[in-house]
């Protein structure tokens, strides 16, 4: 099967979660195969902080340039030798506000796997707090990965991927390639009730069809009660131990009801379990 992954980014916000979000990104490269892109982005002064996570998303203080890559290309010569032989390691500091360069680089750069660190302590998930993950997938088509400090993949042994409205090809074919690099169980999850049409439920049946063409085993189905789509894949992946969560942007990854829709709450953000968002 062709490689799916070739380039990996992470961005490097040079603050507590830095040190485990770059060894997660090594440690998916040397499974992988892939070179790694780090990231930095220094986003423009505002005069109010309150207004760094909210309107502005500016910063506070700013870091001479000379300094920035001074720091990164301390960290370069920190992780080089812990990729595999053959692999290269690439890094840029950038002007500009997190979404729009992570979109930019992203682009630019051919990136077809890019990570955010999700800390346990939400508050310090700066970057996480600064980008809409739906949106960068989508104007980007990469897979957008949020990883907390306990991810492995090298102890992958569980994926879920709810199916809901439509047949998801390509998050089919990621979990598909994710299954044969590492052996891991896909989980596909269905929603179960009366008002549930019945071309969802088709919808499962021909993805449990297709994985089982490419020639995967260990592929599980299951229909979920439950009204929060969300709401109803998180708790599915909790109950099958599972490691990693593999969504579309839209409905299925953002939780029910009108104040999270206006708070943003979606399952990337709100997850203790990893999650992939996968274009369509």
């Amino acid at each position: 099967m062709q490689k799916l992954f070739t380039k990996i980014l992470v961005p490097v916000a040079f603050s507590r979660n830095t040190r485990w979000s770059v060894d997660k990104a090594i440690q998916l490269a040397n499974k992988f195969g892939c070179d790694v892109f780090l990231l930095h982005a220094q986003p423009p002064p505002v005069s109010f902080h309150h207004l760094y996570n909210n309107l502005f998303t500016g910063s506070r203080f700013t870091y001479p340039q000379d300094e920035l890559f001074r720091k990164m290309k301390t960290l370069e010569n920190e992780l080089r030798p812990k990729l595999k032989a053959g692999l290269l390691l690439t890094s840029t500091v950038s002007m500009g506000y997190w979404q729009s360069v992570l979109k930019d680089v992203i682009i630019s750069e051919h990136i077809d796997l890019a990570l955010i660190p999700r800390s346990h302590r939400r508050l310090k998930s700066v970057v996480l707090r600064l980008i809409n993950i739906n949106k960068l997938s989508q104007q980007t088509n990469c897979p957008i990965m949020t990883i907390t400090r306990n991810f492995n993949v090298n102890h992958l042994e569980n994926v879920v991927v709810p199916i809901h409205d439509l047949l998801p090809v390509k998050k089919l074919l990621v979990a598909h390639y994710l299954s044969i690099e590492t052996g891991c169980n896909i989980y596909l999850m269905g929603k179960n009730g009366n008002d549930t049409p019945r071309t969802e439920k088709g919808y499962l049946m021909k993805a449990y069809q297709l994985l089982s063409d490419f020639g995967k085993a260990g592929i599980h189905c299951a229909l979920r009660d439950n009204i929060d789509t969300a709401a109803g894949t998180l708790a599915y992946a909790k109950d099958v131990q599972a490691n990693l969560i593999v969504v579309n942007p839209g409905h299925e990854s953002r939780l029910h009801g009108w104040w999270n829709r206006l708070r943003g709450k979606h399952l990337c953000r709100e997850s203790d379990i990893p999650v992939m968002t996968v274009a369509i």
